[in-house]
């Protein structure tokens, strides 16, 4: 992405300091905003809808608020990929490495007080940037995967189609070769005792055409046959390409094989939204041990921004979590065009016929009720992922 291309939101409740940070990002960027009053803070990100967002607040902690506050209030936050860049003292420095290393930021800067290293921020907007484009130039890895295993049949496929064409040739040859001409102009044989007789010794109601003359039916003949031999001589061709017409592609399908090879080799990623820290051990182990990749999320805001920047093949989503509701936060998935087709199981300690009929109506395939049981949960994740 372009630098003049980025567009860039400024957030702080201190109008001069969005002032000066604006100033310093407009030498090098063309769309920079800026956002002081809390009460806008939501509306002024869906207006902007930014790539890079410079929270410039005077603690880690307000900045903290602000980015939870976001998730929970913006419903169409996880559907804009953004980077988020907080700006710290000195002093929060090994807490802002912190914060980016859990992935709450993206990248942190240290602004205050600003001396000798000026460009930074817009250095760290830069590589903010470039990590955008790359994740939007490269399709999602369940996506390729999904097309891979659906190419990879296509053996299967042909092999099927092959197989009814040669029978229909097959079955074509042999009505040829039973073709008789010399039987398809006998004269009609009429009873007499089925009709009655007319004067003239004719059997009533009987239309009897005279027998076609001796070389008149036999050029009728030869021609019927001449017919009949052209189209056994198309028929052979026809059953020698259809033989042919694996060993012609066969470079496409060890393509296809290969790419069915590499799709196996790329286990179902699983995301794992609970707040439950030993269930998401127990889970960790046993969806490492049955052959799946696992991410793990420990509350909805952690999960709305996993999910910004990776999907994953299928969603396990306790119900209930610290901030937003397993519910909601389904609603929202499903209302993401780039998300919605991401089969989401519930997770919940209880199976209230309401709290079921809420999640199926959000748009969840099915539930877990804890304790998980193993081989119920692996069943549902068969059932639900891809083979």
């Amino acid at each position: 992405m372009k630098p003049e291309d980025l567009k860039i939101l400024v957030v702080t409740e201190v109008s001069a300091d969005a002032a000066q940070i604006a100033r310093l990002l407009e030498r090098h960027f063309e769309h920079v905003d800026t956002s002081t009053v809390e009460s806008r803070f939501v509306a002024d990100f869906e207006r902007v809808k930014p790539d890079v967002v410079v929270l410039a607040f005077n603690s880690l902690e307000r900045a903290e608020r602000y980015s939870l506050g976001l998730y929970r209030q913006c419903e169409i936050v996880h559907t804009l990929p953004h980077r988020n860049i907080v700006l710290c003292d000195k002093d929060s420095v090994h807490r802002a490495f912190e914060l980016c290393s859990k992935g709450y930021f993206d990248d942190y800067v240290m602004y205050w007080p600003l001396v000798y290293d000026t460009p930074r921020l817009p250095m760290s907007v830069i590589i903010a940037g470039r990590s955008l484009q790359a994740q939007r130039d490269t399709a999602p890895a369940r996506e390729v995967a999904a097309h891979a295993r659906s190419v990879s049949q296509l053996e299967s496929v042909l092999d099927d189609r092959i197989a009814v064409g040669q029978r229909h040739a097959d079955a074509l040859s042999k009505a040829l070769t039973a073709v008789a001409p010399d039987d398809a102009f006998e004269p009609p044989t009429v009873v007499a005792d089925r009709f009655d007789l007319d004067l003239d010794g004719v059997p009533t109601g009987a239309d009897l055409q005279p027998p076609l003359a001796s070389p008149q039916r036999e050029d009728v003949i030869r021609e019927v046959q001449l017919r009949v031999d052209e189209a056994q001589q198309k028929v052979v061709p026809l059953t020698e390409w259809i033989g042919r017409l694996k060993h012609d592609v066969k470079p496409q399908l060890d393509a296809a094989r290969q790419l069915g090879e590499l799709a196996g080799r790329t286990p179902p990623l699983v995301v794992v939204v609970d707040d439950d820290s030993f269930q998401c051990k127990l889970l960790d182990r046993l969806l490492g041990t049955a052959g799946y990749r696992s991410a793990f999320a420990h509350s909805g805001t952690e999960a709305l921004v996993l999910l910004g920047r990776q999907h994953p093949d299928l969603i396990l989503m306790d119900v209930a979590l610290p901030d937003l509701n397993g519910v909601e936060i389904t609603r929202r998935l499903k209302a993401s065009p780039q998300l919605a087709n991401i089969p989401i199981l519930m997770i919940t300690g209880h199976s209230e016929r309401q709290v079921l009929q809420a999640s199926l109506k959000a748009g969840a395939v099915d539930f877990l009720v804890k304790p998980l049981d193993r081989q119920v949960l692996l069943q549902k994740l068969a059932r639900h992922l891809p083979r």
